[in-house]
């Protein structure tokens, strides 16, 4: 699509930073930009020790957590152990078969 009539390429323009023409305003800018940095800096280091302090004490709460899963899922195989053996007793009892003909069946004799 063809420009417009009378449109131009034309350059914009940028807003300078201020011109600080005394030299002791400068330095006393830069002096001020490097106490900021400096303080910035401190800030950063404080932030990234709390940051490796949370992240430790987070790996040994998940550890943690895992342990007691572990154990939960433990106790409860065993108890689900104990059930299916006290049914197996229970329709052991139920049959009437003595224990040598239980065994015999459980060998496939």
């Amino acid at each position: 699509m063809p420009r417009p009539k009378g449109s131009k390429n034309k350059k914009t323009t940028t807003v300078a930073a201020p011109v600080i023409e005394n030299i002791d305003q400068i330095s006393e800018k830069i002096a001020s930009v490097e106490a900021e940095i400096a303080a910035i800096g401190e800030q950063l280091k404080a932030k990234k020790d709390e940051l490796k302090t949370l992240v430790k004490a987070k790996a040994k709460a998940d550890k943690a957590a895992a342990k007691q899963k572990a154990k939960e899922e433990a106790e409860a195989a065993a108890k689900k152990a104990e059930e299916d053996k006290a049914k197996l007793l229970e329709a052991f009892q139920a049959s009437g078969k003595s224990v040598e003909e239980l065994v015999a069946y459980l060998k496939g004799e």
